[in-house]
Order: C-alpha cells, then structure tokens, then sequence
C-alpha cells in the first residue's frame, strides 16, 4: 500500500470522501494506548477476563456531613474527573437525592444528581458515578445530560493537572496511592473481590484506555448501506443463513471509523493547518494546500511555512481498502 500509485489512490480517496462529507475532525471517544500512544481499533483490543477490585464510595451531599451517596467502582483513580452521579428514574431508593449535589471524594468538586435509564439498578448500589471523558457509556450519558468532560489522563497513561491530585502518577500507581486516601477521608465504604474483563493493546499489551481524542472520523452509516442492502436482498448469501441476522445486528448498529493513527508509518493525513488555527485546507500537494489556504483567509501572503501539515497517518484498513 505504500507504492506510489497505491498512495496516490489513497490521498485522492481521502480528499473524495472529505469533500463529500464522509470524512470530518471531531472529539470523539476512542480505544487509547497510552504505551503507542495512539488510537487503535476496536479489532486491535484484546478482552481478558481478570480478578479485580469493586470499591465502594460514598460522596456527601454538598452541606451535609451525613447524608451520602454511595458509587461501587473498579476504577477509584478516576474519580478526579466525575462530572455527575446518575439512578435510575425506576429507582425509589434515591429519589430524595435528585436535584441534590454530591461532592467529589478529596477534590469537594460539587456535581449533580441526576436520572439515566441507562443505569442498572442491580450492578453495584444502582447509583452509578459519570466520568464522559473516560467511559464509553458514560460519555454517551454526558452527552443526553450536556455533562462536562474532564480528561485527567496525558497521552501517556499518567495523570495531568486537571485531576487535581497525584498528578503525574501512572495511572495504576494512582489506583495504588488514592484507596488509602480515601479511606483516611472517611469516602471509602468497602473492597470487594469482582470478575471483569479488561481490553488490552494487541500492538503493545498495555491496557486500553478509553479516552476522548481528537481524531479523523468517516461516516458509516451512508457508505455500509449498500452492503448491508445486498444482504439483506439475498443477492449475498451467508451460509449458515442465521448469520444474516448477526450481519444485520453489525450493520444496523454501526459506529464511525475512527480512521487517523498517531504512528511513525503510513500515508499522512493532507490536511494543512492555518497559522495559529485549528482550521485546515485538505489538498493533494503542499502547493495546493497553499493555494486554497491564501483563498480561505484571503492573505496573498502566506508561504508553505505557514502552513503545519497534520501529522496522524491514516489507519492501515484504510490504506488497504
């Protein structure tokens, strides 16, 4: 895929689809490896089931020495970006605590209370702690509630500033350092013993971080219809037959490819970024980008210099496709 005449197929299909809409730059949630740092794939993660850790916090009610809400968690590092702690409509257990505020566990950051029908009201105490920026599910739920995002991890697996706490602690260490915090503050309720499943880097065996990332996304939706129709119309036919429905499940459940990679090898990204702007001109050559660049700020002026090529490389399915 990386011949030239390969290559120049996949700028040009790239620059196709981005005209045609198909292709956008946004934040969106991805699979992280903070030891490649770079997104991967959902085929790159590996499940393993692993024995782990439930912790059970509370989280006062703001003004309250009392009166609290407790959170089961596998995560307490994470705690440092909670944006809101969510129950069940359903659940009567919690209903004096809606429209209340909870404080944050060693940081008193206050946040809301609120209602999801996401939640289970079996896993756990049935409320349930929102961290969006570093929970897929969570982030969904961020999103219906207009939630704040507040990513407290580096690219490198380490916390940063805005978790307030251990910064610079990898993040198991940080796991590690904050229990005893916790319990010396009086928030930590119970350890119990628990079965999970943690996904892993095929690439580099690090445990996948889910994380919000500004990355390359394309549509799905439009461009898996045409396959999805000729299944559907039986003019492909899956042998056994009861794999029509498991295809349709895929289908109709799609995500958009997160389709950048931040690696070392591959075909870059033709996006040039204007001076001192998130703002970019997608083109073929440099020269072109230059061109369309002095036509959208309408400064005669500017050089190559100016411009700053991205630097993520597409990923390689899409090269190859």
């Amino acid at each position: 895929t990386m011949d030239e005449e390969y290559s120049q197929s996949v700028i040009h299909t790239f620059i196709d689809l981005y005209q045609k809409g198909k292709i956008y730059r946004g934040v969106r949630m991805v699979n992280w490896d903070p030891s490649a740092k770079t997104a991967v794939s959902d085929e790159e993660v590996v499940y393993r089931e692993e024995k782990s850790k439930l912790y059970y916090l509370k989280y006062f009610v703001e003004g309250s020495t009392t009166e609290c809400l407790t959170i089961a968690t596998t995560r307490p590092e994470t705690i440092l970006g909670d944006t809101a702690i969510c129950i069940n409509p359903n659940d009567d257990r919690f209903k004096s605590f809606v429209g209340k505020k909870v404080l944050v566990p060693l940081i008193n950051r206050a946040i809301p209370v609120i209602e999801d029908e996401y939640v289970d009201m079996e896993f756990g105490t049935g409320a349930l702690k929102i961290t969006p920026a570093h929970d897929i599910n969570d982030y969904e739920i961020g999103q219906r509630h207009n939630l704040e995002s507040i990513d407290i991890f580096n690219d490198n697996g380490t916390l940063n500033e805005r978790a307030q706490l251990l910064v610079g602690t990898d993040r198991f260490d940080a796991r590690k350092a904050i229990v005893p915090m916790l319990e010396e503050a009086g928030n930590l309720d119970k350890i119990e013993d628990y079965t999970n499943k943690l996904g892993y880097s095929e690439r580099t065996d690090a445990v996948i971080e889910p994380r919000l990332s500004m990355q390359w996304f394309m549509k799905m939706k439009d461009i898996s219809k045409p396959a999805l129709d000729a299944v559907m119309n039986d003019e492909v036919k899956f042998h056994p037959a009861k794999f029509k429905n498991t295809y349709r499940h895929w289908m109709d459940n799609i995500q958009d490819w997160c389709i950048s990679r931040q690696l070392w090898w591959g075909h870059r990204i033709p996006a040039w970024y204007l001076p001192n702007s998130n703002d970019f001109v997608v083109a073929v050559t440099e020269s072109e980008a230059l061109e369309l660049a002095r036509q959208k700020t309408g400064n005669q002026n500017l050089t190559a210099t100016d411009l700053r090529q991205d630097e993520d490389v597409l990923d390689t399915w899409f090269s190859s496709w």
